[in-house]
């Protein structure tokens, strides 16, 4: 062998030829470069897809709880004035708290941060809900990928996508009050996000802004309570990288949850609002015959939620009585479900056991601590069942899915590219996703109004007492005073009469059907039928404010003054902070000319509600019979700075001006009326009383014959132009009017 040909034997083989992208970059960063750039373009797909399926509910309006939390909620109205309160009482005191209260002031800020901001408009609501749930997509996006660590994007994907559209989402999603279920988990995903990143990087930074998102969560609602459990099984048994980090991660949420719970107990007992009674109309399970029936039933409910997260549809918003009915352990649905539960527990704490960082034990034990919570079977809670109420839950499900797929068509194939190659599972996924996708479009139109909800709901459930009421409710309260024709009016009352008469039938203790119910009557002038449903609301209930106060009414209309007052009191003595019912009583003193205490009764009325227009005018109209003039005029001034075109305010404060003497001002105040309302008559016969007292007697007689062409029964001033006419010395013209006006007042007769 020659020297040269040696030397080529002594040179190492060549390298196997680089594809291009190994050329380039170096294989390790190449794929970790890959992954980031791709779990972004994940996420952006993520956040697209979600905002496009909720965006039809930015045309919805305030629906259900919307009002209680938000529209008539008048510490949340206040803006940006409004928020330190709502951290300081319990959530509905501005809407008229009940005694079984919650504390849950972050959702309300936000709230009052939007009217601060925009004014008070549910498309705003409805789009802050979407951005906050596109991020509760993101958040159990980025936690399941720190969870499965990097290694099965597939899967978060899919779990992902899958919570994203599922429609059970819906009721959390299209209605704004349920801010409250969106913040509880996007805050506690952020925070298991910050924890995960804490236990790789032992940056105390993340600790802290982990624990603070925590307690953010609890000051949404305290459904996070079950991350007490969930936080120690992540960080001692998945993302264990560090024993003592998982110490601090678990001591810092015992914390923090000792501190919300700690400020929630002080603020609702300062309240009386910390009592767990709980209604039957709420939750039937209350009156179950027995305890093995309601466990029954609890355990019926528990196997419909699994259905409705396999079947989204029908999809209601209330599942009261009777939506559930009572069962015993003998009904078969009862036993699969019971059946469906033991085996999925049996499975999660034996997979755990069992196979080191099992993520099927992790989906499972999440799905069933997340809903434990609201099952019904270690205690009762506030409602039955609810969608919104496997808001948490359904995370669990999704990843459960996700990692089926995974299994069993994926054969859990490591590479992302495993996933976007197959046809198959990509055309499976999507065909899942665009049907739950149409589903929850369809379902958010459902959504846009009361009126449209609980008709829809009604027809999917006829027999729910509680959807019932709902629909007589809305058409007697909302749809009536939209309709100006008798006819139509008195077929709506009539069609709200009878759901709430079908209401009471079906629970015949329903307090607030019996008050809707008299409200219908009321309307229509039928006073014994408005009387009687409203004494049974009462007498069912120490808590009927509502019908106290329309029961006064009845006997205000009736001039039945003193049983008037005494109900009008019962209504306050119930809510003290009744501004209707303090401007009711007020209005009863002022028939009784007991002027003091009705001025007592309004300015209570301003006390709860400076705003409230009716209380200024009537409280005006106390000083102006009780002769206080100069009393009377900054309350009609109030009324017009409130509401500038309220032509009887205007009218009330020239009125007073002419009793007090100050006719200049009067005459200013009653031309410029008539000048804007050319048909107001009561605007020419004041301005014809202020001229005569003037001695101005050629415009007295034309405004006196200017209110009887803007109304000629208005006979009441025409003596006035015969004194006009005696006074200037024209004595036919004067008798002519004397005896036209002594056909209308015998008694009259010229000096």
């Amino acid at each position: 062998m020659s020297k040269k040909q040696q030397a080529r034997s002594q040179r190492p083989a060549p390298a196997a030829a680089a594809t291009p992208q190994e050329k380039s970059v170096p294989k390790a960063a190449a794929s970790g470069g890959w992954k980031m750039s791709m779990k972004l373009k994940l996420a952006l797909i993520l956040s697209l897809v979600t905002f496009a399926i909720y965006f039809n509910t930015l045309q919805n309006g305030f629906v259900l709880d919307d009002s209680m939390v938000y529209a008539k909620n008048t510490i949340v109205t206040k803006g940006f004035e409004g928020i330190p309160e709502l951290f300081q009482t319990p959530r509905l005191k501005g809407f008229g708290y009940l005694k079984n209260e919650n504390y849950r002031p972050l959702s309300l800020v936000m709230f009052a941060t939007e009217v601060g901001m925009f004014g008070l408009n549910p498309a705003v609501g409805h789009f802050f809900n979407i951005i906050f749930f596109v991020g509760c997509v993101l958040a159990l996006f980025f936690f399941l990928d720190k969870l499965f660590e990097g290694r099965r994007l597939a899967v978060s994907l899919i779990a992902s996508l899958l919570f994203a559209v599922h429609p059970i989402h819906t009721e959390v999603v299209s209605n704004i009050k349920s801010l409250d279920e969106i913040f509880c988990f996007l805050f506690a995903f952020i925070g298991l996000n910050f924890f995960a990143v804490y236990m790789k990087k032992a940056n105390i930074l993340h600790l802290i802004l982990g624990t603070i998102s925590i307690f953010l969560s609890y000051l949404s609602k305290e459904t996070v309570v079950t991350f007490l459990g969930i936080i120690p099984i992540v960080f001692f048994l998945y993302l264990n990288d560090d024993r003592k980090r998982a110490i601090f991660i678990t001591a810092g949420t015992v914390v923090v949850t000792g501190i919300y719970l700690f400020i929630r107990h002080n603020i609702l007992s300062a309240y009386g609002a910390s009592t767990t009674a709980v209604e039957f109309i709420d939750n039937a399970l209350v009156g179950a015959p027995d305890m093995a029936t309601r466990l029954a039933t609890a355990m019926y409910t528990m196997g419909y939620y699994v259905r409705l997260l396999i079947v989204p549809h029908p999809l209601i918003d209330d599942y009261g009585y009777n939506s559930v009915p009572y069962v015993g352990f003998g009904n078969i649905w009862v036993l699969l479900s019971v059946i469906i539960y033991i085996a999925a527990g049996a499975t999660g704490i034996y997979r755990m056991v069992k196979v080191r960082k099992d993520p099927w034990a992790f989906a499972i034990l999440f799905y069933l601590g997340t809903i434990a919570l609201f099952s019904n079977i270690f205690f009762l809670m506030g409602t039955a069942m609810g969608e919104r109420l496997v808001f948490f839950a359904s995370a669990g499900f999704c990843m459960l899915v996700a990692l089926a797929i995974d299994k069993w068509l994926l054969k859990e194939a490591p590479d992302f590219s495993a996933f976007t190659g197959n046809k198959m599972v990509v055309g499976l996924v999507t065909g899942v996703c665009l049907l739950f996708s149409y589903l929850t479009y369809a379902r958010n139109q459902e959504w846009v109004d009361n009126a449209t909800l609980f008709t829809k709901d009604l027809e999917k459930s006829p027999e729910n007492g509680r959807l019932n009421y709902y629909v007589g409710n809305e058409l007697v309260e909302n749809v009536l005073p939209t309709i100006q024709d008798t006819a139509k009016r008195r077929e709506v009352i009539n069609e709200g009469i009878s759901h709430l008469k079908k209401a009471i039938e079906i629970f015949p203790k329903y307090t607030d059907a019996y008050t809707e119910l008299g409200t219908a009557y009321l309307n229509l002038t039928q006073y014994d039928s408005a009387e009687k449903n409203f004494k049974i609301a009462i007498s069912q209930s120490p808590y009927q404010s509502i019908a106290a106060n329309n029961l006064g009414t009845v006997y205000l209309r009736q001039n039945r003054i003193p049983e008037a007052i005494e109900a009008y009191r019962l209504a306050i003595q119930i809510k003290a902070d009744f501004v209707q019912a303090w401007c009711n009583l007020g209005t009863c003193y002022g028939k009784v000319n007991q002027f003091d205490s009705a001025i007592m009764a309004f300015n209570q009325c301003l006390a709860y509600n400076p705003g409230y227009v009716e209380a200024y005018m009537q409280a005006g109209l106390a000083f102006y019979f009780a002769n206080k003039y100069t009393e009377a005029e900054p309350y009609f001034k109030k009324v017009l700075e409130l509401t500038p075109n309220d032509v009887n305010a205007a009218n009330n404060l020239g009125a007073v001006y002419l009793n007090a003497g100050r006719l200049p001002e009067a005459i200013n105040i009653f031309k410029q009326l008539v000048a804007a309302n050319p048909g107001y008559v009561n605007g020419y016969s004041n301005l014809a009383h202020a001229y005569f007292q003037m001695k101005d007697y050629p415009n007295t007689i034309d405004m006196v014959n200017k209110s009887l062409q803007a109304d000629p029964n208005n006979v009441k001033d025409i003596p006035y132009i015969a004194l006009c006419y005696q006074a200037m010395g024209q004595m036919e013209e004067a008798r002519k009017y004397e005896k036209i006006s002594q056909q209308y007042y015998p008694a009259f007769k010229l000096q």
